[in-house]
Formats: C-alpha cells, sequence, structure tokens
C-alpha cells in the first residue's frame, strides 16, 4: 500500500499520519547522534555541542542574571543550564531531521536517498563547525578550542554520519515499509518525547538536590562540622582548621570539568621569555617543592556562606618556574590557559612573590581531578577565580590581560575582602554556649576578631587561635552566658592584620565579592 496514499485516505483510527512517522523517524536519528556525541565527549575528550551552549549562555547571560540562578539554585544552575542546552540541541536535531524528511524526495533509487540522506547530515555539519562553533566562541572548525580544529570538525563529523546514516536507516523501516494497523504501537508521539524529557531534566534535579542534601547530612561540607567537633577547644559545628579534600567547595564554569592524562599533559612557558620552557608532570613534581598552608575562597561566596576551605597544599614556587624562562623587561602580567579554556591572569609581582605556587598535591596526596590535576595555581591574597586549575601554559605578556571572568564584569584585582562567619552554637543555647568560627583576610592576616551578642550594639573580643600561616583563616571562639531567656541576635567582625576593620556595608558578590557583618539569631532557654 502507497504510504501517502494510506495518509490521505486512511479509515483506522489508529494509524500513524505523516507527521507521526518524520517525527519518529527524526527523533531516532538526533537520539543516535546525540549518543555518539556523548561517547566521543567522555571516551575521546572531543567537544559536545551543549556543553559549549550552556558555557554560551552563562557567557552572554547578565552578570545579575547568572547570580541569581547561582544563589537560588547553587550547582544545580550548571546542571540545569546544561541540561536544558542538550534538550535545545536535541529538539534542533529533530526539527532539521523533520524538515528534510517533509521536504527532500523519500522515493526514487536508494542510491539516490543514501546519497541524499549523507548530503543533508554533512551539510548540518557544514553548518555546526562554519556557524554554530564560531557563534559559541570555539572558532571556524573549533579552532579555539583546546582540542584543535582537526579532531574538533572529525569528531563531530563522525557524529553527523551517524545522524546521516540513522536517518537513511529508519527512514527505509518506518517510511518505506507498508504500514499496518500493527505498527502504531511502535510510534513514539511527540507529547511522550515530552513527557520523557520532562522526567529528564526532574530526575536530574531530584538527583542533584538529593546529593547535596545527602552531603550535608553525613559529610562536614566546606569544612564545617555536622554534630562533630573542632579542635579549638571542643566545639560542635566549628569548621575544622584544615579542611579535608572531599569537603574542600567545588565551583567551576564548566559542565563538565576536565579529566587529563598527566602522561601526555605538558606546561607550556612562553611569551615574553627568553628560554621557553615545556616540562612534563614528572619534571614538574621533580622540582625543589615547597608545602604552605593557604585558605581559598570564591568570590561568589555569601557572607556567611561556605565556598571557602583551608588545606595543605604542595607545588614549585612560579617565580622559580618564570625565572628558568628568563623574563623578559616590560612583563605585566602573568596570563594562565587551562585545559577546559578558561583563562585569567595576575599581575607580574603577585606571580614573582614566594606564597605563589604551581600545586601539584593538596592535604599530603596527589591534586585530585576536581581540584586541577595535574596542576593549579595558588595565589595568596586574591579569590579562588583566578587561582587557575588544569593550567596547561604560561604566558608573560606586557598588557593588562582580561580572563574568562573579567570579560564579564568580574573584579580584575580581586582581592580577597575581610569576612568572618558565626559557626556556633545552634539556635538554642541553655544557661552557658560557647560562639565560634573562623575569620580570614587573604594575606594581610587577621588581627582581632570582636562578637556583639546584643546585634552590634556593643562589642567584645574573641580568643583567637593562631594562623597556620600568613595566608590561612583563623578559628575563634568565646564564651557566653545569657543574662535573660529569649532571642538573642549575635554578629560577628574581623580587623585585618593592617588595623582595618571589616566592614558592616552589606554587599552582593559581584563584581568584587561580598562583605557585611555575619549575624544569626538564637534562642536562650
Amino acid at each position: 500500500m502507497d504510504f501517502l496514499k494510506l495518509d490521505l485516505n486512511r479509515t483506522a483510527p489508529d494509524l500513524p499520519t505523516a507527521g507521526e512517522l518524520r517525527f519518529q523517524v527524526a527523533l531516532l536519528a538526533a537520539v543516535a547522534a546525540l549518543t555518539a556525541s556523548f561517547i566521543a565527549r567522555f571516551a575521546l575528550g572531543a567537544p559536545l555541542v551543549p556543553e559549549l551552549l550552556a558555557q554560551f549562555v552563562f557567557a552572554v547571560a547578565p552578570m545579575w542574571a547568572v547570580e541569581v540562578a547561582v544563589g537560588m539554585l547553587g550547582p544545580f544552575a550548571k546542571h540545569l543550564a546544561f541540561v536544558g542546552c542538550t534538550v535545545l540541541y536535541l529538539l534542533a536535531l529533530i526539527g532539521a531531521g523533520v524538515a528534510y524528511l517533509r521536504y527532500s524526495r523519500v522515493s526514487g533509487s536508494s542510491l539516490a536517498r543514501r546519497i541524499s540522506a549523507f548530503a543533508f547530515s554533512l551539510l548540518v555539519w557544514a553548518a555546526t563547525v562554519l556557524i554554530l562553533l564560531p557563534l559559541l566562541g570555539g572558532g571556524v572548525f573549533g579552532g579555539h578550542l583546546q582540542q584543535g580544529a582537526v579532531f574538533t570538525s572529525i569528531s563531530l563529523l563522525a557524529v553527523h554520519a551517524i545522524y546521516g546514516a540513522t536517518l537513511l536507516l529508519a527512514t527505509a523501516q518506518y517510511i518505506d515499509r507498508p504500514m499496518t494497523a500493527a505498527a502504531p504501537g511502535k510510534i513514539i508521539s511527540r507529547r511522550r518525547v515530552v513527557r520523557g524529557i520532562g522526567y529528564a531534566v526532574l530526575a536530574v534535579g531530584i538527583y542533584d538536590i538529593a546529593s547535596s542534601l545527602l552531603g550535608s547530612w553525613f559529610s562536614s561540607g566546606s569544612g564545617r562540622v555536622k554534630g562533630g567537633s573542632g579542635v579549638f577547644p571542643e566545639i560542635d559545628s566549628l569548621a575544622l582548621e584544615i579542611t579535608p579534600t572531599r569537603d574542600f567547595y567545588l565551583v567551576s564554569k564548566n559542565a563538565f570539568d576536565p579529566q587529563v592524562d598527566s602522561r601526555r599533559w605538558k606546561l607550556e612557558v612562553t611569551g615574553m621569555v627568553d628560554n621557553p620552557l615545556s616540562l612534563t608532570y614528572d619534571e614538574i613534581s621533580a622540582l625543589p617543592s615547597v608545602e604552605q598552608y593557604a585558605t581559598l575562597a570564591c568570590i561568589s561566596n555569601e557572607v556567611g556562606g561556605d565556598l571557602i576551605g583551608n588545606a595543605m597544599w604542595k607545588g614549585v614556587r612560579l617565580g622559580d618556574i618564570l625565572k628558568q624562562a628568563g623574563l623578559r623587561s616590560g612583563v605585566v602580567d602573568i596570563v594562565l590557559r587551562a585545559s577546559d579554556d578558561y583563562t585569567d591572569s595576575i599581575p607580574i609581582e603577585r606571580a614573582m612573590a614566594d606564597g605563589t605556587l604551581l600545586v601539584f598535591a593538596m592535604n599530603g596526596e596527589r591534586l585530585t581531578s576536581e581540584h586541577g590535576f595535574p596542576l593549579r595555581l595558588l595565589v595568596p591574597g586574591i579569590y579562588g577565580m583566578k587561582n587557575v586549575k588544569w593550567i596547561t601554559r604560561i604566558e608573560a605578556v606586557d598588557i593588562d590581560f582580561k580572563g574568562y571572568w573579567q570579560r564579564r564584569g568580574w573584579d580584575d584585582r580581586a582581592e580577597y575582602k575581610t569576612m568572618s562567619r558565626i559557626d556556633a552554637p545552634a539556635r538554642k543555647v541553655k544557661e552557658e554556649a560557647t560562639i565560634a568560627g573562623i575569620a580570614f583576610a587573604g594575606d594581610r592576616g587577621i588581627g582581632k576578631v570582636e562578637v556583639s551578642t546584643d546585634g552590634g550594639r556593643t562589642w567584645e573580643p574573641a580568643e583567637i587561635k593562631p594562623a597556620l600561616s600568613p595566608y590561612t583563616w583563623v578559628l575563634w571562639h568565646k564564651r557566653w552566658s545569657p543574662e535573660q531567656a529569649g532571642k538573642h541576635q549575635l554578629v560577628v567582625r574581623a580587623t585585618d592584620g593592617r588595623g582595618v576593620v571589616q566592614t558592616s556595608q552589606l554587599a552582593p558578590p559581584a563584581p568584587s565579592g561580598s562583605s557585611g557583618h555575619h549575624a544569626v539569631t538564637v534562642r536562650s532557654e
């Protein structure tokens, strides 16, 4: 029975329409292409279009919108953006397939149909590498991506070949073959696809939220101890002085962070140097190294937030590497480029400071992939976004280079603001309680911590545990006996090592880091 005739004169109400058949064929081809894309991404490290699209969305979105999304959804904002971009990419492939099937000739010789399907997939590939990738910042054929133009174009060509082959096979299976009343049971309707996409997005959200909740319940989370005890003295909920690696905060621009093979990785040192270097992981590890306690905090950390941690780091001084390369006169910035195409820079003065390290170990163990393996930057005094992870290239330049986030409006100096946080007590206190927490001012150190139990009207000094190094937070505590039952607002403020008191003026994280006094309300019995 001729398919078009069946469609126009069908009498059985349960037979598929031409549109339903085209949708099913296009859906199968799109799913095949998307599956191949994910396999290429995780097996070979090939670029993934939805991932590039999600990064582009965050890059062009207004800074306030990104802050609102991250503030409301936390890490799920990045995951949701990726899921949304994956759905968008899938729908685009489906739409292209439907348009092809609707307006192309599906009759004729088998050879003609085969050439037509592959020619169409080649056209979609060309649009991707010549139009879409440049729009997303990847350059023509992906030349601006870390994977390079050749690998990017070949991997995407293979994905689109699978797309065309699936279009061809599915067309022969579902459109060219005679249809019977038994066939509709195999048809995948548009409504079922939309419902399935909704379930997938919901599943990602539930997984992410559940992971966050379980992580908060079973682990300390950014150095805080849930139901445990600190050391200074034994205080429940006080941050550990050294944050376990598994609990150290994680922030990046990526939907999926890079997995770098240290056997193939090299650090290139170029630019305004007399002796360009190319160092392997083993060569870096064999250089004279130093161990150093230092605190890292994210510039997106809210007042009282958890995006801060303290660790023991091991690495080589960046200044030693730059001296070996032989810096020329006139260098202004040291630019750092990473495996995920992230870029940032630091002034030459900070680069040459003794505390600035190229780190390959954290808390006595090899640096984890999440924290920047094989090599990351550690710069005391400036926010985490400038402490670049997954470094592949260091370049000396004679300009004030603006990095990934600076081009989007974030502060280029990014110096830590003085902060303090109350970790204890819990919401209810009895006759006597211990108020405790952390304070941090980057490489300026902490000179004093004061606590108020009456909402900031009066202040009393707290006891401070000496810092592990000039670059770390301090733990502080104060014993307190409420004079009367009821609600009490506890407030903390710190004074840095230069004598400057922490400001009470509230400011959001964007563009230079949050500020303001952290306050909690407790009830005494």
